[in-house]
């Protein structure tokens, strides 16, 4: 996490000429519906000794997400920076671990499984509708994510059957690309956007589609 926050603070140092009007701070809140990348993910099944491809499976086990973060804005008249950080939690939806085991599946259970996000993006806002209080803008970026998933560990009467893991942690490059929304309230401003947001996992790309966002910027 270290190094996404490096990487966006010399990006956003970058990006601002020396003639920028001023630095904003704010809080966001994100909203989610997470589509997850897999390659073929392979799980032993104990109780039929088969190995099943499980990555098609976790596409509906994780979906809808939420959390949080802040950003720095650089404003420069018509456009300005954004620099972001945020943390996004996923919980799996855990009946939908049941299928896989069969007959079996009602009588198990599933602890663990979530899929923290740590995200950091420099995104451009260009305003596009510069009103005297509302400005509607286009926005697009580009950043790091790291990705850490715990295992669900899957029970049968108490004893342990198999630790389910879709990947492993990974730190990826991620772009996105949007529009929002600024309310300005003299020195507030309150804003919403839509994202998509796309992060290059291993074996295939993982998509945040939408990626909704409110928040305030003081």
């Amino acid at each position: 996490m270290k190094r996404i926050i490096l990487c966006c603070v010399a990006l956003v140092t970058l990006a601002a000429p020396a003639g920028a009007q001023g630095v904003r701070f704010g809080l966001q809140g994100d909203f989610v519906n997470f589509n997850l990348g897999l390659a073929q993910t392979n799980v032993y099944i104990p109780t039929t000794g088969a190995t099943v491809d499980y990555s098609a499976l976790f596409k509906d086990i994780y979906g809808l997400g939420y959390g949080g973060g802040l950003h720095f804005d650089v404003d420069l008249g018509l456009i300005s920076f954004r620099l972001s950080g945020d943390y996004i939690m996923l919980s799996p939806d855990k009946s939908k671990y049941q299928p896989l085991f069969g007959t079996l599946g009602t009588a198990l259970t599933v602890d663990g499984g979530r899929i923290d996000i740590y995200s950091g993006n420099v995104n451009l806002k260009f305003n596009i509708l510069p009103l005297p209080v509302i400005h509607v803008y286009a926005t697009a970026g580009a950043g790091l994510v790291d990705l850490k998933v715990n295992a669900a560990t899957v029970k049968l009467a108490g004893f342990t059957l198999t630790d389910v893991k879709p990947f492993d942690t990974q730190t990826k490059p991620t772009v996105n690309a949007g529009a929002g929304v600024d309310l300005k309230l003299g020195a507030i401003a309150l804003f919403a956007e839509l994202k998509v947001n796309f992060i290059m996992t291993s074996g295939k790309t993982s998509s945040e589609v939408p990626l909704a966002t409110v928040g305030i910027t003081i």
